[in-house]
């Protein structure tokens, strides 16, 4: 399985991306990892109009491929534990039927209602409001520490 994190803008600090880039280093000899950047736009619909084409979806959100899992992070979803996380992504991984599952990060502006709602998951990594940079490393983050928790490498403390 396939892991992508798609992100709306590039990072406004240089710091963000030398983050994103280490854990994306740890990450990618563990599983296929994937990171994508979108431009960001002034309007939610433009945003997810440009996440609909990245995730290979119709211009009206028709997906393409049921074997792709998208995650949208937001404040109004379901906030996991990094056990939980950890067990979501084992079970994405251990299922034959999925084959890439995207982790959707909004923008300035958030993400348009049509991404939520096309969305199989919608994951909170805090009930606080984040800048999307932010949250972008806090996922890299909990993605690492999912997966050590997997392996079992001890970097995750009860």
């Amino acid at each position: 399985m396939k892991i992508q994190v798609l992100k709306i803008g590039r990072p406004a600090h240089g710091a963000y991306s030398e983050l994103s880039e280490m854990f994306f280093k740890r990450l990618k000899g563990v599983w296929k990892i994937e990171e994508t950047i979108v431009k960001a736009h002034a309007s939610e619909e433009r945003a997810g109009q440009e996440i609909f084409s990245k995730l290979g979806w119709s211009t009206s959100g028709q997906r393409q491929d049921p074997q792709h899992l998208i995650v949208a992070l937001d404040e109004r979803g379901k906030e996991l534990t990094s056990p939980a996380l950890a067990a979501f992504l084992q079970d994405k991984i251990d299922s034959s039927f999925v084959k890439q599952l995207t982790f959707v990060i909004g923008g300035p502006y958030g993400l348009h209602e049509s991404v939520r709602r096309q969305a199989d998951f919608c994951l909170c990594l805090s009930k606080g409001v984040f800048p999307s940079d932010m949250a972008w490393i806090m996922l890299w983050e909990q993605l690492y520490r999912a997966s050590t928790i997997l392996r079992g490498t001890g970097y995750h403390h009860e």
